[in-house]
């Protein structure tokens, strides 16, 4: 029995391997997809079974058991790889034009996580059965306990608790630098032009006649301030409209929201926070209006109306109506 054992052992860590390099590539499809008439339904239960089926080989393979016990150790790991063969077919099965893009990575990107851990422990106890020592007292059975609890939540809360925690995300990247960019709109030439003081020396060496000129500059430097200023505030507005945008799509979706539509509102969503953050950067290191200012600020704007529209045809309730109001007053 222990060639056998020693054989399984061997061929559950290649088996992870092969799994791991392979579920985030195209050659997913490679590997033969399951027939189960629900697959998400089928990878709960299985998750559920894989953490107990590890539990019990934590236990079983302790080397004072595991001389012991080899047959039942051999059957107990047996069970286990054949729920991640499972696993893994169920997953070849789902599409993500079944549960949407965003969703569906997220489960690969878990369930992959889930099989390296399992390598992890492949490695451990193989380990443990040719040194007759512990390896860490396996380590890797804590992180696959942590990893099936999360899928399992994922699973349980679906794809529209995942679009929230993204869009939280976005509005806290948002949030991130808006306060600061809010107390500098207030005087937005205040900050040093030349922090690191590298024009001090060539201001010594002018020749100080240039008093013409300097009151000239002044002047134009007051009306650049004061359009920099103008433009801030109305952003300020926007984008503070843009947030409880954003905000209510934290509350529930319609049940009749598509998989297709969940993506399109996590792609915009995304495009908002990333191109908002670039503006207050833009004009805060900039301090002026320029094209790029121009650019990505039309880019927060079509993004953000493109997404109050899509809100409103999702919406058949008085919902739909909160959204029309939202571009009237954003226009």
């Amino acid at each position: 029995m222990s060639k056998d054992l020693k054989a399984l052992l061997v061929s559950f860590k290649d088996a992870t391997q092969y799994w791991v390099a392979n579920l985030t590539s195209d050659q997913i499809s490679q590997i033969k997809a399951a027939k189960v008439e629900n697959p998400l339904d089928e990878l709960s239960k299985l998750v559920k079974l894989i953490k107990a089926h590890v539990t019990k080989v934590g236990i079983i393979f302790k080397p004072e058991t595991l001389a012991k016990q080899e047959p039942t150790a051999y059957n107990t790991l047996e069970k286990l790889s054949e729920s991640l063969i499972l696993l893994v077919s169920v997953i070849s099965q789902l599409q993500a034009k079944q549960v949407s893009k965003l969703f569906y990575n997220e489960i690969i990107y878990q369930i992959t996580q889930l099989i390296e851990s399992n390598h992890e422990l492949a490695n451990e106890l193989i380990y443990i059965y040719d040194e007759k020592e512990d390896s860490e007292r396996l380590v890797s059975i804590g992180k696959i306990w942590s990893n099936c609890d999360s899928l399992a939540s994922l699973i349980s809360n679906g794809a529209f608790s995942l679009l929230t925690l993204k869009i939280k995300q976005s509005i806290g990247l948002i949030d991130d630098g808006f306060d600061e960019f809010v107390e500098w709109v207030e005087n937005p030439v205040d900050m040093d032009d030349d922090p690191f003081g590298f024009s001090d020396d060539d201001e010594e060496d002018g020749d100080g006649d240039n008093f013409d000129e300097g009151e000239e500059n002044e002047n134009e430097n007051e009306e650049d301030s004061a359009e920099l200023k103008s433009f801030a505030k109305k952003w300020i507005k926007k984008i503070e409209l843009v947030k409880l945008l954003l905000a209510s799509f934290k509350k529930s979706l319609p049940k009749t929201t598509t998989g297709s539509q969940i993506d399109e509102i996590d792609t915009l969503q995304r495009n908002i926070s990333n191109s908002i953050d670039k503006l207050i950067v833009d004009l805060m290191l900039n301090r002026q209006i320029t094209k790029e200012t121009e650019s990505i600020s039309n880019d927060i704007s079509t993004s953000s109306i493109k997404l109050a529209k899509l809100a409103e045809s999702i919406h058949t309730d008085k919902k739909a109506t909160w959204y029309s109001t939202w571009i009237t007053k954003y226009d």
